[in-house]
């Protein structure tokens, strides 16, 4: 999105009375104050007594009422001109620049929508920058304040004399208060309007201007700022002190001048790359640039929509192999490649003989197109080499049915052993026909389909122009001679009957190698450039397209439909042979005919006699339909989808993903976790779901499991939940019982070879699984609930809501990225045929009320409201779906409200639907009266099917739905505000119903098309994949070894050193998870104290089992050195009634001859409780040491604390300690080897 592409929505008004060249430009930007400060504003700026100025107000696409004011004041002064924009930028200094751009002044003045000016404000600084013979700048003293809820809180006075050095540190200078030369933009450029310079674009400008322009303060107040205002940058805009402090050093102000800024690019960060790292800059796209495009599309062109969230996944650089080089790899990469500010993939193309030649340790991912022979090699290096995806557009395994000149990859052949050996081995099969995927799986189960694709610019709706004689076109190469010379007597019919009303136009085939027609025809020879056959495609036109096709083979049925994409391109309606693949496309589309020449005649007969806007009609439907399901665009995600699955395979080696679900009740967090199995089981990977039984709701959800993963295996077993029994707003702490459930169902699942987990909301027994199956563990986590220590309780985490998931990243300490529930292409389907009603409303409204009946759904607020619009004399139906029988006192209570109201025929309780989508087929309005939420689905649907959304802002309603612009927001969730916002609604015009209903569905479809979040999925488990790889490279061995000499006093010989060295590290390596295999991991010492270690540590073993549990992969360790540390302190996450004593394991690492060990009970409150002494000299190695407390302890609460301290020794002391990775108890990742008494 460029600056030059945000503006053609503008209108100005201006009044001819105006002076013409006025000295002061006054640029004031406005958005949706109309009921704030902005009248103030204004008229602080009118009531200057320094007058030679113009005002420019600009509506940046304001639908509050603020459009009526303007007016009023540009009526009432000529100074003001008003820029109107139709469309909202979210870009105030985009719309600042133009606005400059247009202004008349010699200098230029800011004012905004929530400041004031004081009386001699433009005077007082005039009265200097007159005087300057250079382009300068002044700026006043300014009085800042913030709002609260209590009000205006005064914070400081802005100002001070220029230092430029200072000015590096901080900006005291406010907006509002500087007055500088236009001519300066020449020089340093305008306002950055890039999304991620929002927040301190006058920042940017000074520091730009401060180079080499002077710069004079005026000890005056000039101005009144209020920050923390609604809409304000400084309240949504969240602040990143590094990102800023990067950004702000890099060149731009070339780029910025107002001869260049046209062409500058408002969203993109690939500029950036010298200064910011890759993680960096998707950290950018993902947090700021998505969520933006998001809701401030109208300036967005349709390529750059399609795949800007690629530039917050893992960019791949993929290695593209073919015998040879042909236009279908154009068609198959090139095509997504080369998507304007497409950013998620580039590729090589290096013919297959040549690969032993190409270094490929900068690769992602190869793909082996259609190879036959040398690219075995690359297959062969697995499993460390690169991902290898085998695609076949053609099915190569049947190729030689086409003819005897394809007899060299025949069965049995050295070339199809090849063909099938690279098929079988391939971490990934990519075909493009379910013919081609039917026939991979006898080999490889890691199956993906795609489509035949074409950019939308070639299939867009024009003016064809059509004049003269039916134009009847066949594109085809030689692979169709022996149809096409099958059907032409049935060409010669036509060319005969119709010579002086139909042309023929054969593009690569030649008719002279058939008999003559008797019309006029034309022959274009066959191109190898894809881009050039397109470009003449699209600059001619024709109005039928022939192709024929026998469809006996194998080979032929594999085909995909691309001939139907190039007749759109080209204008064409098409008739078709009968057979696959053709035979697949919908009937109200393409003309399909059986393959004899009567019948070929008969149906090009039958379109010459419909009229031009009949086969217009036809060819309109083609044309939707090819953009909808066949353009570049909507299959980007698919593809580069394909690539992160491709990785995926790689990674799990056949090995399955299990999804958990934390109940089988068809709630919202179990819909998207089934939804995403769904999604990854399409991708061809191996699923296996989990459950909890339930006899009541795990029948459906087996339907629907059964459904959407094509029988793969479902496994029930119970665990305990994950809130708090006492308290449902809470979540509970981790339980040693969970490791036992963990080990029991890990028995159970062990079978089905599991090599990830994926799990829904806080379920601890679910972390511990990931733990004993040693998986990479993801979580897809939605509301957030306190209650539990929840540190990295994952390797990678997702929430449908960037709002809760900020909460859960700081609780958890992992990043957690939004990804909101997939939304069905059923609901997407429903979008055009209301449209086609121009989203008329029924005289009946209808509105549609969606979720589980409980109070926090606030239902009963929205029938309420559905009562206020009933006396207000509005016809109103309500239809309520979702579970009514899961909190049955308040779905009474909605129902006899009902009764008691006579709503019975006006209220309708549906109970819960396995087939929602219905209803979004005929209702108006969603209404949601929430008092919380995460992400509704039901929202999401809204806004996929063109059903108005009206809601309060909870959770995450406000990330997508942009008042008045693709819903309504409530000022909150009561029956009398969400009565209004419908009546808002109602109120609209027919245009900016469906204007709006244009923006909610183009916002859905960016973030819910389920390809999309496909794509995502595959990110997020690569992104878990190397997170719990890096765990596991961790060598804490290597840390604590280097360490030990330093550990050592002087007086320790060396062979001591070495020994103990040697120990640690034996020690430090070891895994348990069977009782204490630690004699077996010093076994190499002689010493008859370490051959009867393990029984006698048994207790503490015992002890560590039972109230800290045990998975496969903790690891028993010797600690730091504790003479070098104040204390060591372990977080206890359970309670003790009573404490008198403690053991622990103790080892001196040499013996001491002086110096105390002791440990303090620590209340979580921080209260030293007790403590207690022994002399390091008394401490026996190879045995516990026993520390008695004078007097016992009394109710410890869970998160009481261990301290373990060293003093006075001249030895390295350390204690036993069982290490558990991160994934499962971030608080509890190291704990000591001990036993409470």
């Amino acid at each position: 999105m460029k600056f030059g592409d945000c503006g053609h929505d503008l209108s100005i008004r201006r009044s001819d009375k105006g002076r013409s060249v006025p000295k002061v430009t006054v640029i004031l930007p406005t958005f949706a104050r109309a009921h704030g400060p902005l009248q103030r504003s204004i008229e602080s700026v009118l009531s200057q007594s320094y007058g030679d100025f113009e005002l420019i107000i600009v509506d940046d696409g304001s639908r509050d009422g603020t459009a009526d004011i303007l007016t009023e004041y540009q009526v009432a002064d000529s100074r003001i001109a008003i820029h109107s924009y139709k469309y909202n930028s979210g870009l105030p200094a985009m719309r600042v620049n133009q606005a400059a751009l247009r202004g008349r002044g010699q200098y230029i003045a800011y004012q905004f929508d929530d400041d004031l000016w004081t009386e001699d404000s433009l005077k007082v600084r005039m009265a200097w920058l007159e005087r300057q013979s250079v382009p300068s700048v002044v700026y006043g003293s300014c009085d800042a304040y913030r709002i609260t809820d209590e009000g205006e809180i005064f914070q400081r006075v802005l100002g001070q004399d220029f230092n430029y050095g200072l000015l590096l540190h901080n900006n005291y200078i406010a907006n509002n208060s500087v007055i500088h030369h236009g001519a300066l933009f020449e020089r340093h450029g305008m306002y950055d309007p890039h999304l991620a310079a929002r927040r301190y674009s006058d920042y940017d400008l000074w520091l730009r201007f401060g180079r080499t322009a002077p710069f004079q303060w005026v000890d005056a107040t000039c101005s009144i700022v209020r920050g923390n205002m609604e809409n304000s940058l400084g309240r949504d805009v969240q602040a990143n002190f590094t990102r800023t402090s990067k950004y702000l050093q890099l060149a731009r102000d070339n780029q910025l001048k107002p001869s260049n800024i046209d062409q500058y690019d408002l969203i993109a960060a690939e500029h950036w790359v010298n200064r910011f790292s890759q993680e960096e800059i998707k950290s950018y796209y993902r947090d700021e640039a998505l969520p933006f495009v998001a809701k401030f599309n109208d300036y967005c062109a349709g390529e750059e929509l399609s795949t800007v969230a690629a530039g917050a996944m893992d960019h791949r650089k993929i290695l593209v192999l073919k015998p040879d080089y042909s236009t279908s790899v154009d068609v198959a990469i090139r095509n997504f490649e080369k998507l304007e500010n497409q950013r998620g993939f580039t590729s090589t193309f290096v013919r297959e003989k040549d690969i032993p030649s190409f270094d490929v340790s900068g690769i992602d991912v190869a793909i082996l197109y259609r190879t036959i022979g040398p690219a075995e090699s690359l297959l062969a290096q697995k499993p460390a080499g690169v991902p290898c995806a085998y695609l076949m557009d053609d099915n190569m395994l049947h190729f030689y049915e086409v003819g005897p000149e394809h007899s060299s990859i025949a069965p049995g052949t050295p070339a199809y052993r090849s063909i099938v050996a690279q098929i079988s081995r391939a971490d990934a099969v990519i075909g493009y026909s379910d013919e081609i995927i039917e026939d991979f799986r006898n080999y490889n189960s890691h199956t993906i389909r795609l489509q035949t694709n074409i950019q939308n610019r070639y299939v867009r709706r024009r003016d064809y122009r059509r004049t003269g004689r039916v134009r009847i076109a066949i594109f085809s190469n030689n692979f169709r001679r022996v149809i096409i010379k099958k059907i032409w007597p049935g060409l010669q019919y036509i060319a005969s009957k119709y010579k002086n009303e139909v042309e023929f136009h054969f593009w690569g085939i030649d008719p002279k190698d058939f008999s003559p027609l008797e019309c006029d025809v034309y022959f274009k020879p066959f191109t190898h450039s894809y881009s050039s056959y397109l470009a003449d495609l699209t600059s001619t036109y024709f109005d039928i397209s022939l192709t024929p096709l026998e469809g006996k083979t194998r080979a032929e049925q594999s085909k995909s439909p691309v001939k139907l994409l190039e007749s759109v391109a080209a204008g064409a309606v098409s008739v078709m042979s009968d057979v696959a693949p053709y035979s697949r496309l919908p009937d109200s589309l393409v003309v399909k005919v059986k393959n004899n020449p009567k019948e070929w005649a008969e149906s090009i007969e039958d379109m010459l006699e419909l009229k031009t806007e009949q086969r217009e009609e036809l060819l309109e439907g083609a044309r939707v339909y090819v953009e909808e399901v066949f353009t570049t665009e909507a299959q980007y995600y698919d593809f580069f989808g394909a690539l992160g699955a491709t990785q995926l395979h790689a990674h799990l080696k056949g090995k399955a993903i299990l999804f958990a679900f934390h109940e089988a009740a068809l709630g919202g967090a179990t819909l998207h976790l089934l939804r995403h199995a769904a999604l990854v089981s399409s991708f061809g990977f191996r699923v296996v779901g989990l459950v909890q039984e339930s006899d009541r709701y795990g029948p459906e959800l087996a339907r629907l499991w059964r459904e959407a993963t094509k029988n793969s295996p479902l496994l029930q077993e119970s665990w305990e939940h994950g809130m708090d029994s006492f308290d449902w707003s809470k979540v509970r702490p981790r339980r040693p019982t969970d490791m036992d459930a963990a080990q029991r169902i890990g028995r159970t699942v062990v079978e089905h070879d599991i090599g990830l987990l994926h799990f829904a909301t806080w379920q601890p027994p679910m972390m511990a699984l990931g733990l004993e199956l040693d998986v990479p563990v993801v979580a897809s986590v939605h509301q957030y609930y306190e209650g539990a220590n929840t540190r990295a309780f994952a390797h990678a985490i997702h929430c449908s809501s960037t709002t809760h998931g900020e909460k859960w990243r700081k609780a958890s300490g992992v990043s957690v990225r939004r990804i909101v529930c997939p939304v069905g292409d059923a609901y997407f389907s429903l979008f055009l045929p209301r449209k086609g009603r121009n989203f008329a409303v029924q005289r009946s409204l209808q509105i549609v009320v969606s979720g589980t009946l409980q109070p926090r759904k606030n239902q009963l607020a929205a029938i309420k409201a559905a009562l206020l619009l009933h006396k207000a004399g509005y016809d109103v139906t309500v239809h309520v779906i979702g579970y009514d029988d899961l909190h049955s006192d308040y779905a009474q209570e909605c129902r006899d409200y009902v009764a008691k109201q006579r709503l019975d025929d006006r209220v309708i309780f549906h109970g819960f639907v396995s087939d929602p989508e219905r209803f979004y087929a005929f209702c108006d309005v969603l209404l949601i009266s929430a008092l919380d939420e995460s992400m509704p689905q039901t929202m999401l649907q809204a806004m996929a099917s063109g059903v108005a959304v009206v809601s309060p802002s909870v959770g995450g309603v406000s990330e997508v739905i942009k008042h008045r612009y693709n819903g309504l927001i409530a000022k909150d969730n009561s029956p009398e505000e969400l009565a209004n916002a419908v009546k808002e609604f109602l109120g609209y015009s027919v245009e900016r119903r469906a204007e709006m209903l244009h923006g909610a569905h183009q916002t859905i479809s960016i973030l819910g098309r389920s390809s999309y979040v496909r794509a995502e999925l595959m990110d997020l488990y690569g992104s878990a994949f190397r997170a719990w790889v890096s765990e596991k490279s961790i060598d804490p061995v290597s840390d604590l070894s280097i360490a030990r000499s330093n550990m050592l006093s002087d007086r320790t010989e060396p062979v001591v050193a070495s020994t103990i060295a040697r120990l640690h590290s034996e020690v430090e390596a070891q895994h348990f998870s069977r009782p204490l295999r630690l004699a077996r991991a010093v076994k190499w010492r002689s010493s008859k104290m370490w051959d009867v270690i393990s029984p006698v540590f048994s207790p503490l073993d015992l002890f560590s089992r039972q109230y800290f549990g045990r998975a496969r992969r903790d690891e028993l360790r010797l600690s730091e050195n504790l003479s070098d540390i104040p204390y060591r302190e372990y977080t206890i996450h359970f309670a003790l009634s009573s404490l008198s004593s403690v053991h622990l394991g103790i080892e001196p690492l040499v013996r001491a001859s002086a110096g105390l060990i002791g440990i303090e009970i620590v209340s979580s409150e921080g209260q030293i409780l007790a403590s207690a002494t022994r002399s390091v000299i008394d401490i026996e190695s190879g045995l516990p040491t026993k520390f008695s407390l004078a007097n016992p302890v009394y109710d410890l609460h869970e998160g009481w604390l261990l301290r373990v301290f060293v003093r006075g020794t001249d030895v390295p002391v350390t204690i036993y300690e069982v290490v558990r990775p991160a994934v499962l108890y971030g608080g509890l990742k190291r704990f000591p080897f001990a036993k409470f008494e």
